[in-house]
């Protein structure tokens, strides 16, 4: 009996390997992989140590569960958007390591781009700014530094994909490189209305379409890896806003992880335009297209990793973030983000991370309360322009990820929306999205998560509006 499926969650940090049988969680596998700063600002990732750590927890879970590939019906993948692998398809080796989402290597590129008045074009199509986020600025510095890279373009020999391509190249034995509108439409390069590799983009961004992925749907099998079918791919935010339930137009998920994508879906409309926001393709079937608007914020949990690093006797972080908030703090101290510069709605590469209101009595608590704040103030900002472009209220917003765990903040975040927040229960709602896509059609979880409601809170909205105003001013001035 084909009772198990299998889905690969590949994030920024690691390797999940899910096993669900009859439709639940049944055994979970984790293996980290190494963050690589080869200068101040550039991340990357090694996509052979990522590929081995695949190859083992998928290995280790027949082992261990007594499986033979017959008894699994399916091998799902979601995976971190916008990082970017090239590699030889002849001999399958990388030219380079894994450039990662979080990588700023691209920021002059960008300004170049930008000031040659390419935004809107590049909007037009693909829904996205021109941000060293996305992985087209990426691809340009691999074709612009990597002499091997620009020599193998166009010739049939040279691959350049998303994770979700490198991965399924691997675990089909080198025969199938494919990925899927999801990933593709954060490449800069893959037009979301017209759903093919833009020749205008790029001549922008560099490359042929040889250089690039056969695009598939997000439900098709797409290959096998030992004999199990390969089906349903969905980057990490689009199969979280799946996984969450949020089929409908105008319901809205926020993953407050490293960074925090919130995201709503809007159904087959892809008529948003707005510099403030994404217009971004949640999955595609056949000839049906759902589309999602999103907000991205380069910093959230990473805000609150950056500081435990500097201050060395900060200890139990988690219990002090949740009582910190509960606490009187001294004065009014506000954290600009800028850390990786400013994401949504303020899009500012340059913008770098700042205390204001620093005091001689000031504490490293009240520093960390700060920074608190300014994950839910972020988050605030979002949605405001989120619900001004889609014309839809918001009436509840479900929220995942590792920073959920402090419910202070939670319910401080829905006395300063005035909205209801549903905290999902379980942590591996992407890979349910993923699987989701293996049957017929989307089906609509059943999830049971806590509901918080919000009270009145007059003080948190004020120091909103003051942190709105310092952000946009330190915005203007970089």
């Amino acid at each position: 009996m084909k009772n198990y499926r299998f889905v690969i969650d590949q994030s920024t940090s690691g390797t999940k390997l899910l096993v669900f049988k009859k439709g639940q969680l049944f055994k979970r596998y984790d293996k980290a992989h190494q963050q690589l700063f080869p200068q101040a600002g550039w991340v990357e990732h090694d996509p052979i140590e990522i590929w081995h750590n695949v190859d083992e927890l998928l290995k280790q879970a027949l082992r261990e569960i007594k499986l033979q590939p017959e008894q699994v019906s399916s091998l799902s993948i979601t995976n971190q958007r916008e990082t970017v692998v090239a590699w030889d398809r002849v001999t399958g080796e990388p030219f380079y390591n894994a450039i990662v989402w979080q990588c700023n290597r691209s920021l002059k590129i960008c300004e170049e781009l930008i000031n040659e008045g390419r935004s809107a074009f590049v909007q037009a199509k693909t829904g996205l700014t021109i941000d060293s986020y996305f992985s087209g600025t990426k691809i340009k510095w691999l074709y612009e530094e990597i002499p091997a890279i620009a020599e193998k373009s166009g010739s049939g020999e040279l691959a350049i994909g998303t994770i979700d391509s490198w991965l399924v190249w691997n675990l089909t034995q080198q025969q199938m490189f494919v990925t899927e509108p999801s990933n593709a439409c954060r490449t800069l390069l893959y037009n979301i209305h017209t759903h093919v590799w833009d020749e205008e983009l790029m001549a922008i961004f560099g490359g042929a379409a040889a250089d690039f992925p056969a695009i598939k749907g997000s439900s098709e099998i797409v290959g096998h890896y030992l004999g199990i079918p390969i089906q349903g791919i969905m980057a990490d935010s689009q199969a979280a806003l799946y996984g969450q339930g949020c089929l409908k137009p105008g319901e809205v998920k926020a993953t407050l992880g490293t960074g925090c994508s919130i995201m709503m879906q809007v159904g087959e409309n892809d008529t948003y335009h707005d510099q403030r926001i994404l217009t971004t393709i949640a999955q595609r079937q056949g000839t049906k297209t759902h589309y999602a608007l999103e907000g991205i914020i380069r910093s959230c949990a990473d805000s609150i990793r950056w500081f435990e690093m500097q201050v060395t006797n900060l200890t139990d972080s988690n219990a002090l973030c949740n009582q910190i908030l509960k606490d009187d703090r001294q004065g009014d101290v506000y954290f600009l983000p800028g850390l990786q510069g400013l994401g949504a709605p303020f899009w500012n590469n340059e913008a770098t991370g700042a205390f204001i209101g620093l005091k001689r009595t000031t504490s490293k608590l009240d520093m960390l309360g700060a920074i608190l704040d300014s994950i839910m103030f972020q988050v605030k900002a979002v949605i405001d322009v989120l619900e001004r472009v889609s014309g839809h209220t918001i009436q509840v917003i479900k929220v995942d990820g590792g920073v959920t765990r402090n419910r202070t903040l939670i319910q401080q975040l829905a006395n300063l929306l005035q909205k209801e927040i549903i905290v999902n229960d379980i942590e591996e709602l992407s890979a349910l999205g993923a699987m989701l896509l293996t049957g017929q059609s989307l089906e609509q979880p059943v999830l049971a998560g806590q509901h918080v409601l919000p009270q009145d809170d007059p003080e948190i909205s004020g120091k909103y509006q003051k942190w709105y105003q310092l952000v946009n001013t330190v915005a203007e001035l970089t």
